[in-house]
């Protein structure tokens, strides 16, 4: 039987590579997506190794809100802590250091040079070291002198010499390059960053606003001194509101701060691994349904030969179990490019280059690709086998392959399935159950798709009739439409992997597109103000303009009102939140804001106003309290003057701006300005632009540019979804070449035949280009149904202003498109395979 198995197997090899492509690809994304992330992790592993190479205790500032908010480090160390520190027992050298992002240089365009990811770094020159080393001029001396790595120098054009513009927490200041450094192994950046060295005490002042303090102190233990034990003492010293870590704990927590991006990275790329196998999954149980069926008499010989019904079923399994491991191994090399694709992927996208050489293949990527690979082909052949094992002997005398079950029962379990998947909606809907929410929402979609998939073989002979109308009525559009509904288990199988992909992509696409009419309506309808003054996105979190310029704003002809606004996060209540500071009338007015208690006024020290959210949460009303820590100020108690009705257009707590003090930057980011009529707004925009003219990070944008860079993020999440749809229509495509492939090989004598009595190859053609193109529009057609239908049930169940239901019919329309001309594609190969068959020979075919 195994000698057998292995013929039959070598015997279908065309048959079997489309399925082993589809497990290719899923276990390609896969592997590649744990390799990736392994690699990324390990590359910034090594980087954090480095930075912190010359270390063995680190001492820090600790945040109550965390710098993670701004990216600008928050927390300092003054220097009466880091005196001390100098003085613990067993510390050979203590280094006080600042480092802190928001250092942005102005290239030679007169423009800020832009990141992509890594930071603009400002540090205070504390020398050469082991890492660091100048390759020409020397270390800053003076207040004007700053020195550059060679990757900000080579990105700006500059020399030794030269001068440089920068912007720091104050505005742009020239210096002059005092030198150019890099860093060991001749790299002239560590991941990417761009860093510009000034003398300590301007550090200070620019990169933290506090002469003084440091961001850290490094310190090199003495002779004999473990880390461990350094740390303790000098833990000892500066007391609980310091974090001192030792070397590994100061580059795990490093490490820790980039895992977020890592497991984002590997979600995303598991999403789509698993798409494909679940697509595979449909392919595979359909390959070999169609390979048991016509094997049946062969299957039933080696039964009346002797073969037991487990031989048969082993027999069946075991080919599963070698395709699903050759396509597995296949996979996971494949699956190594992909991960190298990755790291340089990032790497180029981010200007960085990770200190690891090679890719990252750790054990479990490749005992669990395996394992998938094989577990999911052996699982999909699992009903097929069982069937092929029930073959009685007798079988063997018959010519056809075995008929098809009634549908009867499949259907009624699939309209069972189909109401307990809607029951969840509804329930949901109406708020008779409420949560968990994803188990109603995501149980409930997962029903209807089951439920669906198994009303398709019902429903494919009348839907494919139907659509076969379309072709006319040729000899070659009826036949083609006849023998799609021929079989409706295998054309259902077929089109539902190409549904799976479409109705994730319909339903996101649903979605998005009603967020992007609920943004648009909510940015209509209550923000008053034509014109935003804004920061660019890339500009970092220190970046703006003064406050004070909103009396300049409002003094310009035309300017009804206007308000300037500055961010940042906080705790408020015990919560990390974002907070803003502005005047509350001039908001209340824009915005089209209402108080639910008490009064919106000009608010006085120790005063806030709390959005319904923050209200809610804390049973906040009009003289409540609340405590509030800012990044740079100590807990606070501050009175509610007024809490606000729910609005759209409105998040987060406002304070007075004395209170603001203590933000990360001192700057606005942000002005709203209303204009008195439609005709002044481009009179207005002229001089926003003109007195805005020497900020090289502001610009003035209409309410529809800040729309579209508002829903930008939507539209990622659309070529996102698209992604995943480009991906099914693949696989899927792979699922109805083997099919019509197959079907052909079952066919071979009645395709002799039709041939015989006259119809031309071209017509052959023809034939099997109507059955791909009606298996494929039914597979997108049922998609879009489940997916508008899923679509519209999440709009309804998260509803909220910022949702306004839309059907995108575009895009729908380009699916359905789409979904022909993959149907057209996956017609050539079998189309060729039919028009080459020889009458005679076929006729003859058993």
């Amino acid at each position: 039987m195994f000698k057998a198995m292995l013929r039959g197997l070598l015997a279908h090899k065309l048959r079997l590579l489309l399925s082993a492509l589809a497990i290719i690809l899923g276990t390609m994304f896969m592997s590649g997506a744990f390799i990736a992330g392994d690699t990324i992790a390990q590359g910034f592993t090594g980087l954090f190794s480095t930075i912190n190479s010359d270390l063995d205790v680190q001492v820090t500032g600790k945040s109550e809100v965390g710098d993670q908010q701004s990216g600008v480090v928050t927390a300092t160390v003054p220097q009466r802590v880091a005196d001390a520190v100098g003085q613990v027992d067993g510390v050979a050298k203590a280094t006080p250091q600042v480092a802190s992002d928001g250092a942005r240089v102005i290239g030679g365009n007169g423009k800020v040079i832009p990141t992509s990811g890594p930071p603009r770094l400002g540090v205070g020159w504390t020398g050469e070291d082991g890492l660091l080393e100048l390759r020409d001029g020397t270390g800053p001396t003076q207040p004007n002198q700053v020195a550059l790595s060679a990757n900000l120098a080579e990105q700006a054009g500059k020399k030794v010499g030269d001068q440089v513009q920068v912007i720091t927490l104050q505005p742009e200041k020239t210096f002059t390059v005092a030198g150019i450094f890099g860093y060991e192994g001749g790299r002239d950046s560590l991941a990417g960053e761009m860093t510009v060295a000034f003398t300590m005490p301007v550090a200070q002042e620019l990169m933290l606003g506090k002469p003084g303090e440091y961001t850290s102190v490094d310190v090199k233990a003495a002779s004999g001194v473990g880390d461990a034990e350094l740390r303790d003492r000098i833990a000892a010293v500066v007391g609980p509101g310091y974090d001192v870590r030792t070397n590994k704990e100061a580059t795990d927590a490093a490490d820790d701060g980039i895992q977020p991006f890592i497991t984002v990275l590997k979600t995303g790329l598991t999403v789509f691994a698993l798409i494909a196998l679940i697509v595979a999954i449909f392919l595979i149980f359909n390959t070999f349904s169609i390979l048991v069926a016509q094997r049946t008499r062969e299957l039933a010989l080696y039964r009346s030969f002797g073969a037991s019904k487990q031989q048969v079923l082993r027999s069946v399994l075991t080919e599963s179990a070698l395709l699903g491991l050759v396509a597995a191994l296949v996979g996971l090399i494949v699956g190594c490019g992909v991960g190298w694709l990755g790291k340089k992927g990032l790497e180029a996208a981010s200007n960085t280059n990770l200190p690891v050489s090679g890719i990252v293949v750790k054990p479990y990527v490749v005992i669990v690709t395996l394992l998938v690979g094989v577990l999911v082909t052996v699982v999909s052949a699992l009903v097929p086998a069982l069937r092929a094992s029930r073959v009685p002997p007798i079988a063997a005398m018959r010519d056809a392959a075995v008929p098809d079950k009634p549908l009867r029962k499949l259907t009624i379990a699939g309209l069972i399935v189909l109401l307990v998947g809607v029951a969840f909606l509804v329930l949901r809907l109406t708020k008779v159950w409420k949560d968990p929410l994803w188990l109603i929402l995501g149980g409930g979609a997962l029903l209807v798709f089951i439920g669906v998939v198994m009303l398709a073989p019902v429903l494919s002979r009348p839907v494919t009739r139907a659509l076969g109308a379309v072709f006319g009525t040729s000899v070659p559009a009826r036949l083609g439409t006849r023998n799609t509904g021929r079989n409706p288990r295998r054309t259902a199988l077929t089109a539902a992997a190409l549904m799976i992909g479409v109705t994730l992509a319909t339903a996101g696409g649903v979605f998005a597109s009603s967020a992007k009419a609920g943004l648009t309506d909510v940015f209509t309808n209550d923000v008053k103000a034509q014109l935003i003054v804004q920061v660019d996105f890339a500009a970092g979190a220190t970046a703006g303009f003064d406050p004070a310029m909103q009396k300049q704003i409002r003094e310009i002809p035309g300017v009804s009102q206007a308000v300037a606004f500055r961010t940042d996060g906080a705790r408020v209540g015990g919560q990390t939140a974002q907070v803003l500071s502005g005047d509350p009338v001039a908001a209340a007015e824009i915005f089209t804001l209402k108080a639910a208690s008490g009064d919106i006024r000009p608010l006085a020290a120790g005063e806030i106003i709390l959005d319904d959210a923050t209200a809610k949460r804390l049973a906040a009303t009009a003289g409540s309290t609340v405590d509030i820590v800012t990044a740079r100020g100590g807990p606070k108690q501050e009175k509610v003057v007024a809490t606000l009705e729910p609005s759209s257009a409105w998040s987060g707590p406002l304070l007075n701006e004395a209170d603001a003090a203590g933000f990360t930057s001192p700057n606005a980011q942000a002005a709203y300005v209303q204009v008195a009529s439609d005709d002044q707004v481009e009179p207005v925009r002229t001089q926003l632009e003109s007195l805005f003219a020497d900020n090289k990070e502001v610009t003035v944008v209409d309410q529809s540019q800040l729309l579209s860079t508002v829903t930008s993020v939507l539209d990622i999440v659309l070529v996102i979804l698209n992604i995943m749809l480009g991906l099914a229509i693949v696989v899927a495509l792979l699922g109805v070449v083997n099919t019509l492939l197959l079907s052909i090989y079952e066919r071979t004598r009645e395709i002799g035949m039709i041939r015989a009595i006259g119809l031309s190859r071209g017509s052959t053609a023809r034939m099997i280009t109507v059955e791909s193109i009606l298996i494929s529009v039914f597979g997108a057609l049922l998609g879009m149904v489940v997916g508008v239908g899923l679509g519209v049930a999440a709009v309804q169940i998260f509803g909220g202003d910022y949702l306004k239901l839309t059907i995108p019919w575009g895009y729908l329309i380009a699916t359905l498109i789409l979904a022909i001309v993959a149907g057209i594609l996956a017609a050539v190969l079998p189309a060729i395979r039919a028009g080459r068959l020889n009458v005679l020979q076929a006729i003859a075919y058993e």
